[in-house]
């Protein structure tokens, strides 16, 4: 597929009512992960922060020396399994390169790294369920 029908199809995935429904849910999730992280006392340095075409950052904190990638994944259900088995091996590499980047561009002097992730379940009328692994990758 050239480059112009991928953008094609990109955009149109973007303006379906399930994508409009699953970027509410993401930003949803995105917030409550932040929100829990500064709760544990975690610093948070970023937000969405994008590198071009390699991908983006849900959150960038700081969990005393060490700056965190966070990837957040948020699901309404269990159904299609949690929310944490979507990281992939290679998501998880990405992530690890995405935040290489992010060090460079805002903070070079940073020595320790680590990728966490974060898995919430919003289901109406609950409280979140919210699962955070520390150092996937």
């Amino acid at each position: 597929m050239n480059d112009t029908a991928s953008a094609h199809r990109r955009q149109a995935q973007r303006t379906e009512p399930g994508a409009a429904h699953n970027r509410s849910l993401g930003a949803q999730g995105e917030a409550l992960a932040a929100e829990y992280l500064e709760g544990l006392g975690y610093l948070l340095l970023d937000r969405n922060w994008r590198n071009g075409r390699e991908g983006e950052l849900d959150l960038v904190v700081k969990d005393g020396r060490e700056i965190v990638a966070v990837e957040v994944k948020t699901r309404s259900s269990t159904a299609a399994g949690h929310p944490l088995e979507a990281i992939t091996v290679w998501k998880a590499k990405r992530l690890r390169r995405l935040l290489l980047s992010w060090v460079r561009e805002r903070q070079p002097r940073a020595s320790v790294l680590r990728i966490d992730a974060v898995g919430i379940v919003l289901r109406p009328g609950r409280e979140p369920s919210i699962h955070h692994l520390q150092g996937i990758a």
